[in-house]
């Protein structure tokens, strides 16, 4: 099967990893390039969600007096 022109997604990846993890010698460069392009693939640098917040209960619990309105 001959081999396709346009690499895949994985391919992308996986050549990305073997650079971050200096498979090959590489610039430090080229390892902080492939370790940013992995972060944002992965979503590591933005805006984090917080915790969701549970809003506070309000409870109104006051006696009633009798003949008072």
């Amino acid at each position: 099967m001959p081999r396709s022109k346009v690499a895949q997604a994985e391919e992308v990846l996986q050549a990305l990893t073997s650079i971050l993890r200096r498979e090959d010698e590489v610039k430090p460069s080229e390892v902080l390039r492939a370790a940013e392009l992995l972060g944002k693939r992965y979503g590591l640098f933005g805006e984090q969600p917080a915790e969701p917040v549970k809003p506070p209960s309000i409870v109104v619990d006051i006696p009633h007096e009798e003949g008072s309105q």
